[in-house]
Parts: structure tokens; sequence; C-alpha cells
């Protein structure tokens, strides 16, 4: 169905919104918290001032998370779900990025940069980012900045990014929209695209246009609201299936869903999922990398950045073929008394203990730095009973100075005390009384530690206490990846648990009675997974020292496959070691007369620098590859034949 006979107007848009606000509204609210969190930080680590004064490595995307560029932030990592995604298409969207394979800067047209010109395009293209901004906050789409074509500002083209920066250094929030050039159609409906101003100044148009229908809503949740209208607009005109499959490839396109990887929401939506390919394929790696995608709700790929509560919430095991069900879900375990006799009790296993885990309580909201604050007040305390007679700036609450100050420590909890006195101050007490408790229990005044408590404030940066609130249901996600899956045997190390993993069946708390039920406090108690665990698995089925992957259990599975060509783009390997790698592949094909499954996939050649083409010095044939291939042709009739053949494929100099 054309575009066009769909209706698409803001007439259309404000009768869609009003018959599905219910639904709707929450989802954009919601978006909106999260998006005003990252706004915040965002704003205080990227003020619009810095612009002006980055480094060149604060700017450009390549060289890797640590270094926690503008660009890579902004497409990547902490600030990529801030107001709209830009994730998708070449580095040089930004204008000048640093490439591994070149080992250089580069430019738009992905060129290596001189030295000598660096500074100076590096320059220019700042002047270019702060200009552009600097108009667009001033809604001065007259400028020739926003001229037709772009010709003026190396910006002007690259509306993705400078959009998203616009929405978040606009006081007022006067922009807001979604720039999907996939969804232009929806856009240009609503408002008609000029030539000055170009897509900044409708974005504007459109955005202004539902604030005077809508004065409570914000421009995040408009974002949201309207990618849902567009969406469905799209959808309805048979566009979606293209929109899917193109949006990871286009530069400037806005994230459908919180995750970075698209087999995370397969995961999601799938519950359990194995990842299936051939040796070298980075099997585990991804799924490490998927795990940290979920956790972080698509903050980012490293679970080296990962907070230590969102590590706590990924469990790993690798099976192999000693591995059993009392490692993995509970079994008896020997225990030593005080009095040396041993016994033995029941432990939970791995799996169990990972699942009890998310079953427990979420802790919500709540503010308490108390810790923090009391360890730099209590070092200062330390410290002044070096240097002097001890530490003298807390006053009472009338305002006499408590003199000479010292710390003590006993059993170990940390406390204060004044010298010469019978006076005795504990960091528990003093944290009772900062949580609105009796600083012991017999009660007494406490007006000392409420003092102490007062100083904390001034002094220390210690913030007032809010109570957190505590859920009954737990609604983190949990990741628990088994490496090697099918080295175990599956039915024993699995047992009754079958059920419970099911996807049907999660939550479902009516559950299933363990081996070792009877031993339980409650021999009723039934085992079950809940709706916020998700598994897992990766395999390499070509494995000869293992049995196939049990049959009721891959039915309970989702298996996707990680094929060698799919390594070496996710290991980013250069060019000719993926030509080099590709030639070997085929061959182990055609000339050795084998699967797919046995291709040999990046892990292998990711440290390589340089393709082999000298049979005598190629370390990586002669003590990886090769025996590998030895391996595969072990016993068959003219073995010798295809190893030759594949190694003539693999040494081959291709010609330009």
């Amino acid at each position: 169905m054309p575009l066009e006979e769909i209706h698409v107007s803001f007439s259309d848009f404000n009768n869609w919104f009003q018959s599905n606000m219910d639904e709707i509204l929450p989802l954009a609210i919601q978006k909106k918290e999260e998006n005003d969190k990252l706004h915040k930080e965002f704003l205080k680590e990227w003020p619009l001032e810095k612009l002006s004064t980055m480094t060149i490595d604060e700017y450009v995307i390549g060289k890797g998370a640590q270094n926690k560029s503008l660009c890579y932030e902004l497409e990547m990592g902490k600030y990529a779900n801030l107001f709209m995604g830009i994730k998708g298409g070449s580095a040089a969207k930004f204008g000048i990025y640093w490439s591994k394979n070149n080992n250089a800067y580069c430019d738009n047209k992905n060129v290596p940069i001189p030295n000598d010109q660096l500074d100076s395009k590096f320059s220019e293209l700042k002047a270019n980012l702060v200009e552009i901004l600097e108009k667009g906050i001033a809604l001065n789409f007259t400028d020739d900045v926003f001229g037709p074509n772009g010709k003026r500002n190396a910006f002007m083209n690259r509306a993705a990014m400078i959009i998203k920066l616009l929405c978040a250094y606009s006081k007022d929030s006067f922009f807001g929209v979604n720039n999907n050039k996939y969804q232009k159609e929806v856009w240009n409906n609503l408002v008609s695209l000029t030539n000055q101003g170009g897509v900044y100044k409708q974005n504007h148009e459109i955005l202004k246009r539902i604030l005077d229908k809508y004065p409570e809503l914000s421009a995040p949740e408009i974002g949201y609201i309207l990618w849902e209208y567009s969406s469905q607009i799209m959808s309805s005109n048979d566009n979606e299936t293209t929109l899917e499959k193109d949006s990871e490839q286009v530069e400037e396109t806005t994230v459908v869903n919180k995750y970075q990887l698209k087999h995370s929401q397969t995961v999601i939506n799938s519950k359990n999922v194995v990842f299936r390919g051939a040796p070298g394929t980075g099997k585990t790696y991804f799924a490490n990398q998927i795990a940290a995608d979920i956790v972080s709700n698509g903050r980012t790929l490293n679970i080296s950045e990962l907070t230590d509560e969102e590590k706590h919430r990924i469990g790993f095991v690798q099976f192999h073929p000693s591995y059993d069900y009392t490692d993995f879900v509970e079994g008896l375990r020997p225990s030593t008394s005080e009095d040396g006799v041993v016994n033995f009790v029941l432990k939970p296993g791995s799996f169990m203990s990972f699942v009890d885990k998310a079953k427990s309580s979420e802790i919500i909201g709540g503010q308490d730095n108390f810790e923090d604050a009391w360890q730099l007040f209590f070092n200062a305390v330390s410290e002044s009973a070096i240097d002097s007679t001890g530490y003298n700036k807390l006053q009472t609450l009338t305002g006499k100075s408590i003199k000479d100050l010292q710390s003590y420590e006993r059993n170990e909890i940390q406390g204060v005390y004044p010298a010469g006195t019978t006076m005795y101050w504990n960091h528990d007490q003093i944290y009772n009384v900062y949580r609105g408790l009796q600083g012991v229990p017999k009660g007494g005044l406490d007006n000392y530690r409420k003092a102490i408590i007062n100083h904390l404030k001034k002094e220390y940066g210690l913030k007032d206490y809010i109570q957190a609130t505590e859920s009954s249901t737990n609604t983190n996600k949990y990741v628990f990846i088994i490496d090697e899956i099918n080295r175990g045997e599956i039915s024993k190390i699995f047992g009754e648990l079958f059920f419970s993993l099911d996807p049907d069946y999660r939550g479902n708390k009516e559950g299933v009675l363990t081996q070792y039920a009877n031993l339980h406090k409650n021999p009723e108690e039934k085992f079950y997974i809940p709706e916020n665990v998700y598994i897992i698995g990766t395999m390499n089925d070509i494995d000869r020292s293992v049995d196939t992957f049990d049959f009721a259990m891959r039915r309970r599975f989702t298996f996707l496959e990680i094929t060698a060509e799919d390594s070496a783009e996710n290991m980013n390997l250069k060019n000719d070691i993926k030509k080099q790698m590709a030639r070997l592949n085929s061959a182990i094909v055609k000339e050795g007369g084998l699967t797919e499954d046995y291709q040999i996939g990046a892990s292998y050649f990711k440290e390589m620098t340089s393709p082999e083409f000298d049979e005598t010095d190629a370390p990586l044939w002669e003590r990886k590859l090769y025996p590998l291939l030895k391996d595969y042709f072990r016993g068959e009739h003219k073995a010798s034949d295809k190893l030759e053949s594949i190694k003539k494929e693999y040494f081959k100099i291709e010609e330009d």
C-alpha cells in the first residue's frame, strides 16, 4: 500500500495517540526517566564548552571502549541510548576516526590523514561541530550553516549525530524527533522538508506542533511516541522487513530496541539459546558480549565495564564429561564440624545458586552514602593524630568545639573519641542515628552522634538518608552461560529440570521436586526458573569426543549458527587476512570434501598482522592449522593429497 494512502498527518497521529495512549504513554514516561538520568550524566561529562578544547583522541571512535571518546560513547558506549541511537554504518560519519587497519587517523573518505595536516583538519572539524550546534540551539535555520547541500559545514549532512547532540544541549528541548532516513516519508508527510534548514528545521517544527497540542509531554516522550507511530505506519506499508534488515547498515538510524546486538533480543524472546559453530568462531566471546548487553540494558558489550551489581547477574560454567547433577543443581557435600567430625550436607549447585539470586527481592531506590563519608572522616581523624594532638574541626550541636578527636578500631569496628575522656562513638552507633534509629539499644541521648552526622554532611558530602524499598519480585535480568554445553551428559546434569527449562513453563511456581527435596527444610518446596533468567549455551557440534545433543533438550533451545565468515567480521580481521582465511575454508569444503561445520574461525587468525605466504616461516599453519586439519582427515583415504591441496590454496598469492 503506498504511504500516501495511509493518510499520514497530524490529525491521523492525534487519533492514533488517543487510541493507544493507555499503552504507549507509560512506556514513554519510563523511557524519559531512563533518558533523564543519562542526560544529566552526559552534560556533566561533556558540557558544550568542552567540545572546543577536546583532543582528537577524546573525539574519535576506533581506539576502543577504554578511551571513552565522544564518538564512541554516543554510538556504542554509555550514551548510546541517549535520546536516539546512531549505531550503524561507517565510522567515517564522524568526519575523522582512528583506523586500526591503517594504524592512522582517517577522514570521511576513509583516507589516512598526513600527520602534518592532522591538527588543522581536526581544528576545522571542531569548529564546524560547535558552529552547527550553537546555530541549532538558537534555532537560526536561516544561517548558511543550514544551507542547501551543507556545503559550508561538514556536519550538515550528518543529521543523526547532530540531532542527538542538539537534543542534549538544547536547554528548552527544542529537538527530539527520531531521525531515521528510512522513515523520512513519514516525517515529510507531517512537515515538508525544505532546502534551507533541512531535517533540523523539520525536526524542530514536528516537535513544536506536538508540544503545542500536548504541552504535558516532553521531547524524549514525544521521540518515543513518534517512533512507535512511524514504525506502525512503515509496518502497514509492508516495509518493516526491509527496515529491520537495513537498519544495521545505514549511517543514520534509530535503535528499535535498547540492545546493541540483534541476538540479544533473540535471547530475551527465546529464553534459551545455543550458539553453535566451527572451531574458533568466538562463540564464548559472543555469548559474554550478549550477556553484558542484556544486563546493562544495552549500555555496553564489555563485561569489564559492568558495575559489580551487573556482574553479579551473569553466571558461567563449562560442561565436561565429569560434570553432573550435584555440580549443577544440588547434592551432598562433605563438611567438617568444629569438633572435627565429617558430615555430608546438602549444597546448591552452580545453577540453583544462580536462580536463587534471580528470585531474591530487588532493592529499589533509596539514598545512603554513609560508608564513603565515614571513611573520609575516619581517615582525616587518624591522620590528624599523627600530625598533631588530634582532629579539631568537630563541633557539638550548640557550636562548642570538640578538641583532640582520636580514632580507634576494636573488633573490626571503627570509632572516634576525644582524647582524655571516656566518651566513645563508633561507626555502627552513628550509622543507626543516620538512619533515624537509637544509637544504642538501651536508648539515651545521641547529641554527640548527631553532631558527627551534621559534620559529615557539611565536610564530607554525606547525603540525607532515604530508605530503599524492597520489591516482592526481582525485575532485573540474569544471564547464565553454559560453555561447551554438549560436552557434558545433558540428561544426567539437568535431571528433572527439563520441565522447568521449557520456555512455556518459565515462572511456573508449581515447578518440580528435585531429587533431594526430602532433605530441604520444606520437603514440599519445588524448583522453578523465574521469568528473568536467560540461558546461553555454546557448542562445537563437530567435536567427536561428545555425544549428540539430547533431543529433549534440543527442543527447548533456539539454535543459532556463528559461521567462520561471521567471526571474521565480529573480530575485525584485516582484509588480506580475511582473504587467506576464506581461501582456507573454501578449500576445506571443495578440496577436502567436508561440510562448512569444519571451517575454521577467526580466533585462530586474530593475532596475525599479515598473511602467511612463506611455507618456511608460517607458525600459525605449522603449529595450529595443519595439526587440526590432520585430525580432520585422520584415517581417510588420500588424506595426504587433500591436505596438500588445502595447503596450496592457503599459501596461494592472489594478484590484485
